[in-house]
């Protein structure tokens, strides 16, 4: 085994700094004296910067767990089934599969497309919009929120709270309690409401009926679940569909060639997967020694898998730092891998489609505005905090 071998480097996702351009960052610390970096901030972790080294810490949950939780620092519950370790993680899975299939999100792509038609119908006449707090953000939440079970009509104030607490939880701690303990009473009140009600197919509906070993869950288990699909539903995949407005709004060439067929739509979708990396990083604590990226780890090691640095590895991507929408991007990392890759995939895929083609075929003149500066959240999850653009006004679809 080596030595205690890496490139010491204080990367911090949380860093409004790096956020703007994580990707220079770790390219230094790839080409450095070693590919496995260290950090001293947020009490010290190591950080894989190949993409064989991020693919096998997701692969090889016996040497990297997932029990201490996938976020650095530590989120104040426990996430399921994110923080599980097979086979506990495997049953969980199990229980939530069947409202994320292809196939349920393909035969809700009716449902889908109407909300993006409804969505750009609010700016289309203006001739100018902000694509993310105007579209791609609300589109999300409107797409999962009755997947999950929560009603639309509090999507402002769970958009608020859980964005809140994914982009703020090192500025203010007790804001950040202060706002679990809310969204927490407003779960476990769902829930309760939901138990007498009449029945509904969604997640929530599932949770409250399920029963591991002849026991059903209790309300802190819906909770640790719903929690963790809120975040999935209000911030991650919105990022995917900005950061690809935002290429082809710069790159007109590119969207010729997706409405002329010259690129097919699928291919373009992971390659924009690929190159925005919406969740960015996820932690893993280190059970056994072992080696990565050249150097030892040991246990109770924290490491910190970076999305991002496997999906711009030039050895894996050619000239990765380009969005290069017909490259054979299907390896991404973007949805993680192994046996805690992403459950939400397939609605996103289908989202991300559905945005981008009714995007282009309604208002595919649309340019970035004059002046726009982009700028980036930090976290786990890296977006467009705003996406300006100006267009030709169109006519309106559908009525009211």
């Amino acid at each position: 085994m080596p030595d205690r071998n890496f490139t010491q480097a204080d990367y911090n996702h949380h860093d409004p700094k790096i956020a703007q351009d994580p990707y220079g960052f770790l390219a230094k610390v790839r080409g450095g004296q070693c590919p496995l970096g260290h950090s001293d901030e947020l009490g010290g972790f190591y950080f894989p910067t190949t993409y064989d080294g991020v693919k096998r810490v997701f692969s090889d949950y016996r040497t990297f767990t997932s029990n201490e939780g996938a976020g650095l620092p530590a989120q104040l519950v426990r996430f399921f089934p994110v923080d599980l370790d097979p086979p506990n993680h495997t049953r969980w899975r199990r229980t939530l599969n069947r409202f994320f299939t292809q196939e349920a999100a393909e035969a809700d792509r009716p449902r889908i497309q109407g909300l993006a038609d409804k969505l750009i119908d609010a700016f289309v006449e203006r001739g100018s919009a902000d694509l993310v707090n105007e579209f791609t953000r609300p589109f999300l939440a409107m797409t999962m929120l009755p997947v999950i079970g929560c009603p639309d009509d509090d999507r402002p104030m769970l958009s608020e709270k859980l964005m809140w607490m994914v982009h703020n939880r090192l500025l203010d701690h007790d804001g950040w309690v202060r706002r679990y303990t809310e969204i927490g009473d407003y779960l476990m009140g769902l829930a309760a409401a939901r138990r007498v009600a009449p029945r509904r197919d969604d997640l929530l509906q599932c949770l409250i009926e399920e029963e591991f070993d002849g026991k059903r869950l209790s309300d802190m288990e819906v909770y640790q679940v719903l929690i963790l699909a809120l975040f999935g539903a209000l911030d991650s995949t919105s990022s995917a569909m900005s950061g690809s407005l935002f290429h082809l709004g710069q790159h007109p060439e590119d969207k010729r060639r997706l409405l002329s067929g010259e690129v097919a739509w699928p291919v373009a979708i992971e390659e924009f997967l690929r190159f925005t990396t919406p969740i960015q990083t996820l932690r893993r604590t280190v059970v056994q020694e072992t080696e990565l990226d050249g150097g030892a780890l040991h246990p109770g090691d924290i490491v910190l898998c970076i999305n991002g640095a496997a999906n711009r590895d030039p050895d894996k991507f050619v000239d990765p730092d380009r969005c290069i929408i017909d490259r054979d991007a299907r390896d991404h990392m973007s949805f993680g891998s192994g046996a805690h890759v992403c459950i939400g995939r397939h609605y996103a895929r289908v989202m991300i489609d559905t945005c981008l083609k009714t995007m282009l075929g309604r208002i595919g003149d649309y340019r970035i505005a004059p002046g726009f500066t982009p700028d980036y959240t930090s976290s786990e999850a890296r977006a467009l905090k705003t996406l300006m653009v100006e267009f030709t006004p169109g006519p309106r679809l559908l009525a009211g």
